[in-house]
């Protein structure tokens, strides 16, 4: 059994908000999740009605609790929240049921 954690975060940007700013935070971001205890994996994807989908995962639910605080502190947190509309915005932590990846494979 797993205690992998997997961290959705949905929201939309500002009206008024160019991508290109949202293109920006991407890299503070990615630079805060790598320093974290417990950081496996991230990736950000847009679907076709514009919400974005930032998907987080993590060693487990103590990792993946603790760098949500860390981050609600984190000045990358903050210049993603001034382009973020309030209202829109979900987080869901979930524990994983099964998981594999292609790295497992064994050489050739």
């Amino acid at each position: 059994m797993t205690t992998t954690v997997i961290e959705i975060v949905t929201y939309r940007l500002k009206s008024n908000i160019d991508k290109s700013l949202l293109n920006n935070s991407h890299e503070q971001i990615n630079t805060f999740v790598k320093q974290q205890p417990g950081f496996l994996y991230r990736s950000i994807s847009e679907d076709a009605a514009g919400v974005l989908h930032d998907i987080v995962y993590w060693q487990d639910m103590a990792s993946a609790t603790q760098a949500s605080s860390a981050f609600e502190q984190s000045d990358a947190c903050k210049y993603l929240i001034s382009l973020t509309d309030a209202d829109s915005v979900t987080i869901k932590h979930m524990p994983v049921l099964s998981e594999a990846m292609m790295c497992e494979s064994s050489p050739a």
